[in-house]
């Protein structure tokens, strides 16, 4: 295994594990600063206890002092963010340079969308917001011709707001709006388009099969801001091999 890769895996673990954290303190109001603490008994965790996957593993999916659960999205996002790393050093090979680390970036803040969004229902402002300040900047400065990044931002957002103003925001948060135009800055005209289809046809599909199987209905709220995240990090991945379908789009 290429020691990149490696790295990259183990990076994104480390993330995982602290986005964790913000995923069970942030809905509640809570800083994150303070030690780790079991939520049924509240007892202090020691190091051992917090290393990514193999901590669950070892302690068997429960807590070393009261027995309690330990849920099983903690090794799922930790995994989840593992392997977004990982395939993006395995499939690009990049180098060090400041490109790299902005893809890095916003891999990291598509991920943290993507399991707010798929268990609250919320995009949070705190991810989204410095984002899009990033990319507005890395935009005008870095890119030979940003209107195209710009514009496909602005038309993006605008059909997400007509949708959320129609709907009176019942089927769609403004959350959605921001991270269409985030979409629009990072991969500009067509992959932003292309994108957000997608992760609109992904919600589409997820949809159609959880009320097949009745796990949801027609009432219930779909995380269509989580199905935008994963197309979004599919087409930031996979940039390259996805780049010979933009000849339709010339």
């Amino acid at each position: 295994m290429n020691i990149a890769v490696f790295l990259a895996g183990i990076s994104g673990l480390i993330y995982g594990s602290f986005l964790n954290v913000l995923l069970w303190r942030l809905p509640e109001g809570q800083g994150i600063g303070g030690r780790s603490h079991c939520r049924s008994c509240h007892h202090i965790l020691a190091w051992y206890d917090l290393v990514p996957i193999l901590s669950f593993i070892a302690l068997r999916s429960r807590c070393r002092y009261c027995q309690a659960r330990i849920h099983i999205r903690y090794p799922i996002v930790e995994t989840v963010a593992a392997i977004t790393l990982g395939i993006f050093f395995a499939v690009q090979q990049p180098g060090l340079n400041l490109e790299s680390a902005i893809t890095i970036f916003i891999l990291l803040i598509l991920v943290s969308l993507l399991f707010f969004d798929l268990f609250y229902l919320v995009l949070p402002d705190v991810f989204v917001l410095p984002a899009i300040g990033v990319f507005l900047i890395y935009d005008i400065t870095r890119i030979a011709s940003p209107l195209s990044y710009f514009s496909t931002a602005l038309l993006s957002a605008a059909i997400f707001a007509i949708l959320y103003a129609v709907s009176r925001g019942k089927k769609m948060g403004l959350g959605d709006v921001k991270l269409a135009f985030l979409i629009g800055l990072v991969l500009g005209y067509p992959f932003g388009f292309l994108a957000i289809v997608g992760g609109v046809w992904l919600a589409t599909i997820a949809a159609f099969f959880l009320l097949i199987f009745k796990k949801a209905t027609l009432q219930d709220a779909i995380p269509l801001g989580s199905a935008l995240a994963t197309s979004t990090i599919l087409f930031i991945i996979f940039h390259y091999e996805i780049l010979p379908l933009t000849i339709f789009f010339r």
